[in-house]
């Protein structure tokens, strides 16, 4: 390779595991560089133009944060919870929850995971919210104290 050291791009150091579940997508992104590498010597420019693009898109699109939640499995880990399984008059807070996925392996650093488990809390029979980040469960036929 007769190419000089200073010639070549930087490596990139953002977030790497980005992927896309559309196969049609990716062809049609691998087209668009190797038509950039064919057009132009050097399209260092080019290129990283046209992957700002891309970027963008994906941001507009909703395709920013690539991975798939299971609200369901988030819904059984949290009715195992220690306090939805014997609620008592007080209530809990969305915080402990979170601290309670997370140690369970769920990834609670997406981009709207305490507005998702909101959801989720509030889809649970009996569960009402009493605050902001606050829930309580009120079990048919004990009341709430």
């Amino acid at each position: 390779m007769d190419t000089a050291t200073s010639d070549l791009a930087e490596p990139f150091e953002g977030k790497n595991n980005c992927f896309c579940a559309d196969k049609k997508q990716i062809t049609t992104l691998i087209h668009d560089i190797r038509t950039l590498l064919d057009k132009y010597n050097n399209p260092k420019k080019e290129l990283n133009e046209y992957l700002k693009k891309v970027e963008e898109d994906m941001i507009i699109n909703g395709n920013e944060n690539n991975e798939i939640i299971d609200r369901e499995k988030i819904k059984k880990y949290i009715e195992k919870h220690p306090y939805f399984k014997n609620p008592c008059n007080y209530h809990i807070r969305l915080l402990t929850i979170m601290k309670y996925l997370k140690k369970k392996g769920f990834n609670i650093n997406i981009k709207d995971m305490d507005l998702i488990v909101d959801e989720i809390i509030q889809e649970i029979d009996g569960v009402k919210k009493v605050g902001e980040g606050r829930y309580i469960r009120v079990i048919k036929g004990r009341g709430k104290s």
